[in-house]
């Protein structure tokens, strides 16, 4: 299945690790598996297993698909269809299978009374559709606090605030690394520090790329309403699509940001682009054209441009 841990507890028992997650932190925003499968307890007849669509019945395929979520954490949205797939050939092969947003819808209407949703989200840099198990009640970090140690959390809240501060929305290790005296509780050394920002990646808190740390795609769904209440001055918003921005394309005229995917997607049938605030030229390279179109136009369609290289 693709490197898909596709292993199932019995109901009640505890659920198993994905090993690319150990050391994660995805049970520390969710009520314990065990609660979870109380409240989906309710027995459905076997007639009625996996193409019952009536809202709030959990059959056994949706108790093995939300119970691999929860092992996961997140997965993009081919790896959830075939999780779903897999599901189905399990517990009721001859059943068709249910369109995958009204299944989800389904689990959702169950979870909503534990206040956890699976819910789907975009990533930033190339626009993948993934799906999270996230918290709708609580959101902020000390709620990581069964899975990190208190210097530990504080390390994150650090790395998170140089990322939200960033023009990028990426911090780097050596930033984040000379922060390490400041942090609240147990002293914590460098190469200690190395190894937790590690753990977050692992858990899929954060992403390295390069030496350097942003949000990763199931952080922003996670803790999307705690970053907007926290970091007022400084959230940013995408100009398309209205979500938490970390990474993207600014106007260097209006300051609008956008994300790379809903800048591509803005763009995609624009020979001339243009901010879609104050209609100056976008003055940088669309994702999915070639570097060589985009400097032939920023030349050829921005006057001060051409002016300054003639300068030159």
């Amino acid at each position: 299945m693709g490197g898909l841990d596709l292993r199932w507890q019995p109901m009640g028992a505890p659920h198993p690790r994905s090993p690319r997650l150990e050391g994660g932190a995805e049970p520390s925003f969710l009520p314990s598996s065990s609660s979870v499968w109380t409240a989906l307890g309710r027995c459905v007849p076997p007639s009625m297993q996996g193409n019952t669509r009536r809202t709030g019945i959990m059959t056994d395929v949706h108790r093995r698909f939300l119970q691999l979520l929860m092992t996961h954490g997140v997965l993009e949205e081919c790896d959830v269809k075939r999780l779903q797939k897999h599901c189905y050939k399990v517990h009721d092969c001859n059943a068709t299978i249910e369109k995958l947003e009204d299944f989800i819808n389904n689990i959702n209407s169950v979870l909503e009374s534990l206040y956890i949703e699976i819910k789907k989200g975009v990533t930033e840099d190339d626009g993948r559709p993934i799906y999270a198990l996230v918290n709708l009640a609580t959101t902020s970090i000390s709620k990581m606090a069964s899975d990190f140690a208190e210097n530990e959390l504080d390390l994150f809240r650090k790395a998170l605030e140089l990322i939200i501060d960033s023009d990028t929305g990426f911090a780097s290790s050596t930033n984040i690394l000379n922060l390490v005296d400041q942090l609240k509780g147990k002293k914590m050394r460098k190469k200690e520090a190395e190894h937790v920002l590690q753990k977050f990646v692992q858990s899929k808190w954060l992403i390295e790329k390069e030496g350097e740390f942003t949000l990763h795609g199931r952080a922003i769904l996670e803790m999307d309403q705690y970053i907007r209440e926290t970091y007022p001055d400084a959230v940013k918003v995408c100009n398309i699509c209205r979500s938490l921005l970390i990474q993207g394309q600014s106007c260097e005229t209006c300051g609008i940001r956008m994300h790379l995917p809903c800048v591509a997607k803005y763009f995609q049938s624009n020979s001339e682009p243009h901010c879609p605030h104050c209609n100056d030229y976008w003055p940088h390279e669309v994702p999915g054209r070639p570097a060589c179109w985009c400097w032939f136009r920023k030349v050829l369609w921005n006057p001060a441009e051409t002016l300054r290289r003639e300068r030159v």
